[in-house]
């Protein structure tokens, strides 16, 4: 009989504020702002977090979307960790929703929206992704972190798609209520690993 592995604790860490999330504007892949004033002082304020609670890093691992690398290289500096760059854990393509508020893309796309709202795993974006495949390429990449960091705590930098499709597999809630999951700009969550265990942790 096979030993059971060993957990592995992943910190899922929402990218700062830009000016596009101060406007509430689809932000997918297509979309490379950089952080504004806000959002440099919510990860800043992260950092110092961690730092005062002593969470230890076995790695530091991040999008490669300037929101996320600008967002981990200021936890990096702070926690003196290097970064690894996975494009894998970019947010998903919001296709014709890009850059439109969300009141701009209910009114020009009402059928497309109110059927991703439905059924937000299979139903893409207008052009874009669904959550279905966004996840055919983020379970495969943070599968190998999880391999790669055995027993370990390893932070992870992201966006929102990524994080609540996360959240919604750990706490076993559907989708439709990640509006519920309280995934912010700057918010951060500890998601515990063994096999294919998957569960929110505290620390």
């Amino acid at each position: 009989m096979s030993p059971e592995p060993l957990p592995t604790r992943l910190v899922l860490v929402r990218h700062g504020e830009t000016d596009l999330n101060l406007e509430d504007r689809w932000q997918g892949s297509a979309s490379d702002a950089p952080l504004n004033d806000t959002g440099r002082d919510q990860i800043r304020t992260l950092a110092e977090r961690l730092a005062s609670a002593s969470v230890e890093l076995a790695a530091l691992y991040t999008s490669d979307l300037l929101r996320a690398r600008e967002s981990a290289e200021i936890l990096a500096r702070r926690l003196d960790l290097s970064l690894r760059v996975d494009p894998a854990l970019r947010e998903m393509d919001h296709g014709a929703f890009e850059g439109l508020t969300k009141k701009e893309a209910m009114e020009l796309f009402p059928g497309a929206h109110a059927a991703l709202e439905a059924d937000p795993g299979r139903v893409p974006r207008p052009g874009g992704d669904s959550y279905g495949t966004l996840g055919e390429r983020l379970w495969p990449a943070l599968d190998r972190i999880v391999h790669r960091h055995p027993g370990e705590r390893v932070g992870i930098v992201a966006h929102g798609g990524p994080i609540r499709l996360v959240l919604s597999r750990a706490l076993e809630r559907p989708l439709t209520e990640r509006a519920e999951f309280g995934v912010t700009n700057g918010s951060w969550f500890v998601v515990e690993v063994a096999g294919d265990r998957w569960r929110v942790a505290d620390g």
